[in-house]
């Protein structure tokens, strides 16, 4: 394969290249998070789990903030469901007939945590826009 890539002048990524520096990236992101994230970053993907969690809090459901989002809702709730097994702990009281869904007070100390971090990458555009409701629900 390497050969025809050759050949035809196609470039090849080097050997450890882009998915193992994303890999150390996310170790040394990790390092540098606050001590509360830290079990919970352990894949690219983190702050990916991480920003969501934290824009769905000001829904009364996941499905409404999942919507919101643009993805569909077991997404949203396999993510939560992973970030909660990272940390060990609930983030949010699911919500119930009559009771919209409710962070836990560890769950305010990780979305917090998590906003104030400056070593997050860039969000996507629905996380953004669904963000931006959050300050006034964490009460920043």
């Amino acid at each position: 394969m390497a050969r025809w890539a050759h050949t035809h002048s196609i470039p090849l990524r080097p050997r450890g290249g882009a998915s193992h520096d994303t890999a150390l990236r996310t170790l040394e992101q990790a390092a540098e998070a606050p001590a509360i994230l830290r079990d919970a970053l352990t894949s690219p993907n983190a702050w990916q789990r991480l920003e969501r969690f934290a824009a769905a809090l000001p829904y009364p459901t996941v499905t409404d903030a999942a919507r919101a989002l643009g993805i569909h809702q077991s997404t949203l709730t396999t993510q939560i469901n992973r970030l909660e097994g990272d940390l060990g702990r609930p983030l949010i009281e699911r919500a119930e007939r009559g009771r919209r869904m409710r962070p836990t007070p560890f769950g305010r100390k990780v979305a917090a945590a998590g906003h104030q971090t400056s070593h997050r990458p860039r969000l996507t555009a629905a996380t953004t826009q669904a963000v931006a409701g959050r300050e006034s629900f964490l009460g920043e």
